[in-house]
């Protein structure tokens, strides 16, 4: 063997040996390296999050990957804030998986977050007496914050089955509770907002919901107090859920303040509302301005302005919790004028066409429960009424209202005086499905009609009372002999100015009613 073949063999074996060498030099480092690594990112993580949200952090299973790229993937994740043990955890998330780079965890920055089955628990505001408030959010900071400095900053959040729950001022009031099943966040850091992109439905009415906008920048000692602001899209929702009505309502606005404090403005679009005892699908649009007060999840509309059909109608008040009871009763203040009458008529009953035409003006109280029980037998209304320029829809009603003002200008053969024109007025209160008028007014010309009783919206039943008053006496009512006769018992039927004073009854149904004179009390002494 040739001296330069030896040569070659020996060069071989020392470059294997050396091989050998740094490859168990490298084993070796990262042996010994990798736990190290594995509890700088574990410390990192774990410092960076407890400073973000002011809070210390707890977890149950933790597991590192250092190369090539650091992934941590965990479970039971708890974050409590400091100092509250008297409240529940402030975050808690089933399972987790953060991915980032060395030099990216080293100035504070997470690459993606993935977090799933997490809950959001914002407690009622309580100021330590240690420490001041959170600044407002656009006050310039007294010095270079060295939280900013030591802060988290997460490029991406994937969130899936995630739930917000804002806690109520009340010891035993009732949290607003927010189901989100899929939300984006980018850029969530202390500088500046995040933005979001998120989807959820709707418990009630049930409907998807799609929201975008902006989140933050958290506020740690006061998380209630956390910028929010966006926009939201809400289809399709079903809300024959609140039995008694149906329709699909579609809904969309935009939204903007703090957590605790939510100021909405938007509108809603029902091209099919419909009420149980009419049937009538009919269009409703709405815009509106509202505030949510995320301390005890109430609404406070300040204004609400609706169409149902060709009729305006105007509303405030809110939808609120009481004391005792659960869910949130709807109170308004609702006015409408110059209304068409047969909209709000043809919505409740179930006749083909509605049975009255006019205007309409009116203003009433409203009051809605919360329950299962439907919506026409729940609902409460107090108010008062005008209608003008009346008109009957059937020709049967209104020959009878046309000879009521012949007879009672004392033109009973007059067949000139037709389509006579009505108006009504009076106050109303609807409760348990039945619509009672103590003090109705029906007015044309020649004739008053006052009525008191109700109709029952369920059957459209009439049962009503009262006294018609005539300008013209009795006996100008009628002609020929019957004229002559009555001129005998005018005197006992006038009254207080009037020409002739009867009493009535009005029964029946919408559809039908039965007008007659009150035999009984026409001819008893009082």
């Amino acid at each position: 063997m040739s001296r330069r073949a030896t040569r070659f063999r020996l060069s071989r074996r020392v470059l294997a040996a050396a091989a050998a060498a740094i490859t168990l030099a490298l084993v070796a480092g990262v042996l010994v390296i990798r736990p190290v690594l594995s509890r700088y990112v574990e410390e990192q993580l774990a410092t960076r999050v407890e400073h973000h949200f002011d809070s210390t952090l707890e977890t149950g299973a933790f597991h590192v990957q250092v190369f090539p790229r650091i992934r941590v993937d965990g479970s039971d994740l708890r974050l409590r804030l400091r100092g509250r043990q008297d409240v529940p955890p402030l975050i808690t998330i089933g399972n987790f998986t953060v991915t980032t780079g060395l030099w990216s965890l080293a100035r504070g920055r997470i690459n993606r977050l993935e977090v799933d089955e997490m809950v959001i628990r914002i407690p009622p505001d309580r100021n330590r007496p240690d420490e001041p408030s959170d600044p407002a959010p656009d006050a310039p900071p007294s010095s270079p914050a060295p939280e900013i400095a030591s802060g988290l900053v997460v490029d991406e959040i994937v969130s899936t089955r995630a739930r917000l729950e804002i806690a109520p001022d009340e010891a035993d009031g009732t949290p607003l509770i927010f189901d989100i099943p899929q939300v984006r966040l980018s850029d969530f850091s202390l500088h500046g907002p995040a933005t979001y992109e998120a989807r959820l439905m709707n418990p009630r009415p049930r409907g998807e919901i799609v929201s975008s906008g902006q989140f933050g920048p958290w506020r740690a000692r006061q998380p209630r107090r956390t910028p929010l602001a966006g926009e939201y899209t809400l289809s399709d929702a079903d809300m024959s859920v609140f039995g008694g009505i149906a329709g699909t309502l579609d809904a969309e606005g935009r939204f903007d303040g703090v957590l605790a404090a939510i100021a909405v403005t938007g509108t809603t679009s029902m091209p099919d509302f419909a009420v149980e005892t009419g049937g009538h699908p009919m269009p409703l649009e709405t815009t509106f301005e509202a505030r949510v007060d995320g301390t005890n999840g109430n609404t406070y509309l300040d204004r609400v302005s609706a169409r149902l059909a060709e009729s305006p109608i105007e509303a405030s008040g809110e939808i609120a919790g009481t004391p005792d009871t659960e869910g949130k009763t709807i109170r308004l203040d609702v006015s409408s004028e110059g209304a068409r009458l047969e909209d709000f008529i043809y919505l409740v009953v179930s006749q083909p066409e509605p049975p009255m035409l006019g205007r309409l003006d009116m203003n009433a109280a409203l009051v809605l429960p919360p329950g299962e029980t439907p919506v026409p037998d729940k609902l409460s209304l107090d108010g008062q009424f005008t209608i003008r320029r009346g008109r009957f829809a059937s020709d049967t009603v209104q020959d009878k209202v046309d000879e009521l003002s012949r007879r009672g200008q004392g033109q009973p053969k007059d067949d000139t005086i037709t389509n006579v024109l009505s108006d009504f007025s009076g106050g109303f209160a609807l409760r348990d499905g039945r619509l009672r008028l103590p003090r109705l007014r029906f007015r044309v010309r020649g004739a008053e009609v006052r009525l008191a009783g109700e109709y029952a919206l369920r059957g459209e039943r009439l049962d009503f009372e009262g006294e018609l008053r005539l300008d013209a006496r009795l006996s100008q009512t009628v002609t020929g002999f019957k004229s002559f006769l009555l001129k005998i018992i005018d005197p006992f039927f006038r009254k207080e100015g009037a020409g002739a004073v009867l009493p009535i009854k009005v029964e029946g149904t919408v559809s039908k009613p039965a007008f007659g004179v009150d035999m009984m009390r026409a001819f008893t002494p009082k």
